[in-house]
């Protein structure tokens, strides 16, 4: 008896109805999120497993994991998932190493550095479409100002066809991709930094610590969280990056540069196998659920 009228108490306390008002402030704007992403992410994964025709608004026939299992078969979309690994893991590792370096420089007290911090930002904030576009024709094989420049400091004796060549094409865009997200993670690694104690690295030095043990026993630590955090999210981001790769090589030559949410959109809108692309895109999501997994957990221990 006592149990329930403390509940009854804890029920018409203020703070309950200041979250029933929050609750009725913020429902318009989840309802609309709910409409907007929840209802065709569902709608997606139930037809992976049917079998829809374009022409009709309906789902015909249900063929259970007939798609998921043509996928272990489907010897383009074994390239891709191999791709989206080798593509999301040398992107992470690269922007995260040349941040780190970046903010580490900036970090010191050097003359004029806001305009630095200013500039590094440029190719952060130039839109994906741009940036894919430019460098496109950078790599341009006939025109490009990289083969120019490689062959005037007489690197190269012929042009190079960057992006249409099986062997590096995938490696050219990862260049572009790096290029666009280290800025990011710069500036990230840059506010972690700046909240250290000076006062530690005064009484390292003090005690005789060479700038390596300083590096690693008091910087690496300082910013462990943040790092955390900075990979989960460009790991999310460069998973599921869709406009460099299809701008810049649509997948190709030969699908050597395919990776899964590409191959996703040919298949559904080049090809109309709108089925078999919501399995490819729902396997996507399960990669990028996990890693978000990870993301929420890693946040929630932080509070």
């Amino acid at each position: 008896m006592g149990n329930r009228i403390q509940l009854r108490k804890w029920f018409q306390g203020s703070s309950f109805r200041r979250d029933k008002y929050a609750y009725f402030l913020i429902a318009p704007g989840l309802i609309l999120i709910l409409i907007i992403l929840l209802y065709p992410l569902i709608r997606g994964i139930i037809s992976s497993f049917f079998q829809f025709s374009p022409a009709s608004t309906s789902f015909q026939e249900f063929v259970g994991l007939k798609f998921y299992k043509d996928l272990l078969k489907d010897k383009i979309f074994i390239l891709a998932f191999k791709n989206s690994i080798l593509w999301t893991i040398s992107i992470v590792i690269a922007q995260y190493i040349i941040g780190l370096g970046i903010s580490l420089i900036l970090n010191e007290d050097l003359r004029g550095r806001w305009i630095f911090r200013s500039l590094i930002l440029i190719p952060w904030v130039v839109p994906n479409i741009a940036a894919a576009m430019t460098w496109k024709w950078m790599y341009s094989t006939e025109y490009g100002i990289i083969n120019y420049i490689l062959k005037f400091l007489n690197i190269i004796q012929d042009n190079i066809n960057w992006l249409g060549s099986s062997s590096i094409a995938l490696k050219s865009v990862i260049i572009t991709s790096i290029w666009k997200g280290v800025p990011f993670t710069t500036i990230v690694l840059l506010a972690g930094l700046q909240v250290i104690d000076k006062t530690q690295y005064e009484v390292a030095r003090i005690d005789g610590a060479n700038t390596w043990q300083i590096f690693k026993h008091i910087t690496l630590p300082g910013i462990k969280n943040i790092s955390i955090t900075v990979i989960l999210l460009q790991s999310i981001w460069t998973f599921s990056q869709f406009d460099l790769i299809y701008v810049m090589t649509k997948g190709g030559p030969s699908n050597s540069s395919q990776i899964v949410p590409v191959y996703t959109y040919i298949t559904a809108f080049n090809f109309f196998k709108f089925n078999y692309a919501a399995a490819i895109g729902c396997v996507g999501l399960v990669i990028i659920a996990a890693i978000s997994f990870f993301y929420i957990r890693k946040i929630s221990k932080e509070g």
